[in-house]
């Protein structure tokens, strides 16, 4: 026993040693988050109990024009440093409101994940925005308010078809087809798909920039995969993650990623981005992912200007519909002078829905369109916000959105709408 006790003993002491030698100091943690309040106004040809199916407008379902919404989220960060120089930590963002996501990123947490970096860069795992996310450039990156043309305009706004209406590529819009939650975005019909590349479990790895310049790659298992994946006892999944396959319209062994510059001369600063999409498609009837955005950012004395140029192709769809020319560009330009900040910003985009196809009945990513042809949207936005107080921005935006379907009236439905979205808010950054 004495033996034992003074074995013990001396492997304690060893740890605690190379404990104290390793790991100098404790992580900290860092609590922080935001509370975001919004009034939105919305005015379309969807509006109102006494519509035209015929026009595009809503089925005989009253709304009024105004509606409250509210967005919390609470974040505990972990970061420490050894000292040998790794930096390690992570990252939980808890959700906080009084219903479940829109967005559906889950019912506990938006991001779970480990970092860890160096001199040699930086590796993330767990639920975290991938590297094509972080490295895009387009005119949302300056966008003030809720974010203009990439904003919280889509939450009340009405769409009877499906549109491409932000510019993201296919895993950052989110599933958009037959695949996608059958509880869509509340009002917004297929504005916005669901389970968006933010919440997907991945491993992402960033090079140091150097020279201006910066690598990134992401690996997914596929378009599923994300927290620990338990399903609902009552259903014939066992519980631990989704290893599922041939899942129609959808891909798997997905790497997204990017090349980014930035830089500065004097008062002019400068960003390229090119960022992609590429997996596997799990059905053979089906393309793989294949998707690409390549946008830039000039600033100067407080002005910015910024766009982008994105591409779909053909990505998840059924062969046969030949849907291969989704795509999107935008524009925008945006002043900041002290706590004040104003933002115009503009997308064009078509979600190409095919030659084939005859209507919801599609099992791709197209699957929403009522009718084989393309469905085109545009979307100007104007926001301004102002640093009232620390962590406290109040804010104001109005975007106003024409939807058109060139191939519905072949189902004698002319899906058309257009109007604009009026936002009244404030956000408590903590």
């Amino acid at each position: 026993m004495k033996k034992i006790l003074l074995g013990t003993t001396t492997l304690i002491g060893a740890a605690s040693l190379f404990a104290g030698a390793a790991f100098a100091d404790t992580p900290k943690v860092t609590v922080g988050g935001y509370e975001n309040f919004e009034v939105g106004v919305v005015s379309d040809d969807m509006n109102g109990a006494n519509s035209n199916f015929n026009k595009g407008e809503s089925t005989a379902i009253a709304q009024r024009p105004q509606a409250f919404r509210s967005d919390t989220q609470v974040d505990f960060k972990i970061d420490g440093k050894s000292d040998a120089g790794l930096g390690y930590g992570g990252e939980v963002d808890l959700l906080a409101d009084t219903s479940s996501d829109v967005q559906g990123r889950g019912f506990n947490a938006s991001k779970t994940f480990i970092y860890m970096d160096g001199m040699w860069g930086r590796v993330e795992m767990g639920s975290n925005v991938g590297a094509d996310g972080t490295m895009k450039v387009d005119a949302g990156t300056i966008a003030r308010a809720t974010g203009g043309i990439n904003g919280d305009w889509n939450y009340f706004a009405n769409a009877g078809n499906q549109f491409l209406a932000q510019a993201a590529l296919p895993l950052g819009y989110g599933l958009t087809g037959s695949n996608a939650d059958t509880a869509d975005v509340a009002g917004v019909g297929n504005l916005t798909g669901q389970h968006t590349e933010e919440n997907l479990d991945k491993i992402t790895y960033y090079t140091p920039r150097f020279a201006g310049f910066q690598v990134g790659v992401s690996y997914l298992p596929d378009q599923i995969n994300r927290g620990q994946g338990t399903l609902s006892p009552s259903l014939p999944q066992p519980y631990g993650p989704d290893r599922s396959k041939d899942n129609a319209g959808m891909s798997d062994n997905i790497f997204t990623g990017g090349l980014n510059y930035d830089n500065k001369f004097g008062d002019v600063g400068f960003t390229l981005a090119a960022t992609g999409e590429w997996g596997e498609a799990q059905n053979s009837l089906y393309d793989g992912l294949h998707a690409w955005n390549a946008g830039g950012k000039l600033s100067w004395m407080g002005w910015s200007l910024a766009g982008s140029y994105g591409s779909w192709g053909s990505s998840n769809e059924l062969k046969t519909d030949h849907s291969n020319d989704t795509h999107y560009w935008d524009v925008g330009a945006a002043y900041e002078y002290g706590p004040f900040g104003v933002s115009l910003t503009y997308l064009d985009s078509q979600f190409d829905c095919g030659t084939t196809i005859t209507g919801a009945t599609s099992g791709s990513a197209n699957g929403s369109c009522l009718a084989a042809g393309t469905d085109s949207f545009k979307n100007v936005s104007l926001g301004a916000d102002y640093k009232l107080a620390p962590g406290l921005t109040p804010y104001a935006e109005v975007s106003w959105y024409n939807q058109d379907s060139s191939g519905a009236s072949a189902l004698s439905i002319d899906s058309r709408n257009k109007g604009y979205v009026g936002i009244l808010g404030t956000q408590l950054n903590i």
